[in-house]
């Protein structure tokens, strides 16, 4: 059955220890002041657990969990501050908005509006399931990112709460299964990056979440090579070669993803027109932005809209 509760307090103990004054838990719910769980899969999926959150006022301490976790923004707009690694992000987020927190990253949380998100924590484990059933065979670490619009993942995420709301009827394959969906897109979509890549030349996940974070600022204006370069400290030659390093693709690649992907998702949520939204993701020619929309999605963007009406 669905597990509800009005408050939650800390857990025992034994569920979490302080080290250099940073709590280690099992669950943010340990930490977290004025949480409220809504519900929770428990046990009941191997290597995933979700949960959603009533959160009032909050304001924490420097925290870690073991599991890696991605949590999406489900009501009304509210203003939340994440300190992440150290980097800190501040700005109102809405339903859809959502932020991925690597197992090992030092997170704190404050915000006085009252909100609502859906956690879910991914095991190491489903993991490195998931990275070995795409054919990764070396070490890699997941990339924080206080801020992500990412459809694929909110309607993954979407089907794990019907599921929960529907009392976990599919079975406890059926919710592993969309752990491991999330784990993969993770690891296609450039949210992780191999450790031997640092070494080989590529980036720090501080550095690459920096650039990542920049583009995704700057795609409705012409980016350009030394812009990027310069976000890294590095030459032009250098930050191209660390970058399709650290994330397999080269940064135009990188760039051109990262436009298409937010056209698709105006295309879907908004009545611009196609021109509108080709110069919003930073395609001045609408030739051009239909070309490679059609190359991406085998579609032209006005079929894509048309398939969600």
């Amino acid at each position: 059955m669905l597990a509800r509760a009005a408050s939650v307090h800390p857990g025992p103990l034994d569920d979490m220890h302080e080290s250099k004054g940073i709590l280690c838990v099992e669950s943010p719910r340990n930490v977290i002041p004025n949480l409220h769980v809504l519900w929770s899969s428990g046990t009941i999926w191997q290597g995933i657990r979700a949960e959603a959150y009533h959160v009032e006022a909050v304001e924490t301490a420097p925290f870690q969990t073991v599991d890696h976790s991605v949590i999406l923004h489900l009501s009304t707009p509210a203003l939340v501050e994440i300190e992440i690694d150290g980097q800190r992000d501040i700005r109102k987020r809405v339903p859809g908005d959502l932020t991925i927190l690597p197992g090992a990253s030092i997170r704190k949380l404050r915000s006085h509006d009252p909100h609502d998100v859906l956690m879910v924590a991914m095991s190491q484990e489903l993991m490195a399931q998931a990275a070995w059933e795409a054919g990764c065979t070396t070490p890699f670490e997941l990339i924080a990112r206080a801020y992500q619009r990412d459809a694929q993942l909110e309607h993954i995420f979407w089907a794990l709460k019907a599921e929960a709301e529907h009392d976990f009827v599919s079975g406890p394959l059926y919710g592993k299964s969309l752990g491991l969906a999330v784990c993969a897109h993770l690891l296609r979509q450039g949210f992780a990056m191999h450790k031997s890549a640092a070494r080989k030349g590529g980036m720090a996940p501080r550095v690459l979440r920096q650039v990542m974070d920049y583009i995704d600022s700057n795609l409705d204006s012409p980016l350009r090579m030394a812009s990027l370069a310069e976000v890294c400290g590095l030459s032009q030659y250098r930050f191209a070669h660390n970058f399709k390093s650290a994330t397999g693709v080269p940064p135009y690649q990188y760039v051109i993803r990262r436009r298409l992907d937010r056209a698709k998702l105006m295309l879907r949520q908004t009545n611009l027109s196609v021109l509108d939204i080709a110069n919003a993701v930073g395609c001045q020619s609408i030739s051009r932005f239909n070309s490679l929309f059609r190359q991406e999605m085998g579609i032209t963007p006005s079929s894509y809209r048309a398939s969600f009406r």
